[in-house]
């Protein structure tokens, strides 16, 4: 076992609710796929309907309600077409800077000012950088994570600093539940459930975010395990959006997006957030607005899997790329460009079933293969599969993540623990860490002082590990729970510029 850093040390702003960087849907720049060694096709799909209804997630309208469209489909390339016409914004001021906006249909802009330049990515860059020297996570303040209890049709708040659930909420009308993804915003304060009956729902961390859906001046929400309120009454439910595909093949794969830096503050917008799920042969990846559930965009990409599972795990990176696996043997791996929106379809390391994956801090996809016991790493900018690490000592490979210092931390089932991994070297560290009481390991996630956290659906609990010693803590009363997924938000930080 070797020494961790704690990821996290000083947690000092909370970040408010603000518009997200794409909300009305309607201007957005679309393109069809490249492909990388595959000859899949793809859809996009612009539309500025579809709204989830902010404090009445009962009467959220369903899916296919479109005033604007613009449909392209290829096989290998394909003219990027616009929504409503490509419009450019240029303003100077003389004087001693001068201030250039430049806002394209794809809702990126960049600003300059001075010798600072802030991009649509989220970075600031210059030597009149005001955040300068701020290590990512002393901009958030969150303590929480996030996990489904799949059959009961409910997601679980827990507190990670002294591990005590908080609050229980149904993430959907009865007939589109069975949770099992969650994401979390940047700065923590809103969470994304993905519901593979059907839907996705998003809920807020803090009573400041919740809406007073009655006006009685009061904010009604659970406040622990045994206090899960009827559908449509808990206000920290802020939007829910029913989407097409059904078990096997319905939502799983969520993320939220990096929204735009304000430089005055050094505080985040509210980012957009992915949800994917499949139909046949062939995924389909949405965009939403993350205030209202609004659709920005919608690419479906042919071909992905043989049908046997559809997209299975995502996650975004620094660039706000969006990266898609599926758990089937040959699946493809999907890239949606953070700007564009054009799809980009990889080949399968091997013809292998890859089950868990993460982004390491250089945005690199970390995956592992479910039976055949192997962790391959994608390097991003060269667009190649790394040769197999295999030798785990496990029955199965299952949910990963991947911390700050490029340590991947896997649940093993079979021997049934935790497997430390080296990713930058590709070395096993330790593939025996136990997790005293456990039985079917299943996600793995960080929380914001750096523990490792391991969702157990077979024991009916979570998880805290300490990294340096390994000593645990648990969390007990979930039902069955399975998470796989970026539960707390830190895998998201952790794609910012450390």
């Amino acid at each position: 076992m070797r020494t961790h850093s704690k990821l996290f040390a000083t947690l000092i702003a909370i970040v408010p609710l603000a518009c997200a960087d794409d909300t009305d849907g309607s201007t957005g720049t679309t393109a069809g796929m490249s492909t990388a060694a595959t000859s899949a096709s793809s859809t996009v799909t612009e539309s500025g309907s579809e709204t989830g209804t902010a404090g009445d997630p009962a009467t959220t309208s369903g899916a296919g309600d479109s005033d604007t469209t613009t449909t392209a489909t290829t096989t290998a390339t394909m003219t990027a077409t616009t929504g409503d016409g490509e419009s450019t914004t240029t303003a100077a001021t003389t004087g001693d800077a001068t201030t250039a906006g430049v806002s394209d249909s794809d809702g990126d802009s960049t600003t300059t000012a001075g010798d600072s330049t802030t991009t649509g990515d989220g970075t600031t860059t210059g030597d009149d950088d005001p955040c300068a020297g701020m290590k990512p996570m002393q901009m958030f303040d969150f303590s929480y994570i996030w996990i489904s209890n799949s059959p009961q049709g409910t997601v679980s708040k827990i507190n990670t600093v002294d591990a005590l659930e908080e609050g229980r909420y149904l993430t959907g009308p009865s007939n589109t539940r069975d949770p099992s993804r969650t994401s979390v915003s940047l700065d923590g304060r809103y969470v994304a459930v993905a519901n593979r009956d059907g839907g996705i729902t998003v809920l807020a961390t803090e009573l400041e975010d919740c809406v007073d859906s009655n006006n009685n001046g009061m904010i009604e929400t659970s406040k622990g395990a045994d206090d899960v309120l009827p559908w449509g009454e808990d206000e920290c439910v802020l939007w829910n959006v029913p989407l097409p595909g059904k078990g096997i093949l319905g939502p799983r794969p969520v993320a939220w997006n990096i929204g735009e830096l304000n430089p005055q503050t050094c505080e985040y917008d509210l980012g957009d957030v992915w949800v994917s799920w499949g139909v046949g042969t062939t995924a389909y990846f949405r965009l939403l607005d993350g205030a209202d559930g609004t659709t920005i965009t919608e690419v479906s990409v042919k071909d992905f899997s043989d049908g046997f599972y559809g997209p299975y795990g995502g996650a975004v990176d620094g660039h706000n790329n969006f990266w898609v696996t599926g758990a089937t043997w040959g699946a493809l791996m999907v890239k949606i460009d953070g700007k564009t929106w054009e799809p980009t379809a990889y080949p399968n390391p091997g013809d292998e079933f890859i089950y868990g994956m993460a982004l390491d801090p250089d945005g690199n996809v970390i995956a592992v293969t479910y039976e055949t016991l192997r962790m391959y790493k994608f390097d991003t900018v060269n667009e190649v599969w790394s040769q197999p690490l295999g030798g785990f000592n496990a029955q199965y490979l299952r949910g990963m993540t991947v911390d700050v210092d490029g340590t991947a931390w896997i649940a093993l089932n079979g021997q049934c623990g935790l497997a430390e991994v080296d990713t930058v070297n590709m070395e096993i560290i330790d593939d025996n860490v136990a997790l005293p009481g456990c039985d079917t390991p299943v996600g793995v996630s960080i929380d914001a002082e750096g523990y490792v956290w391991t969702v157990d659906q077979g024991a009916n609990l979570a998880f805290k590990m300490n990294p340096d010693d390994y000593s645990t803590e648990q969390v007990t009363g979930l039902i069955s729970p399975y998470t796989y997924s970026d539960m707390t938000g830190a895998g998201l930080v952790n794609q910012l510029p450390q």
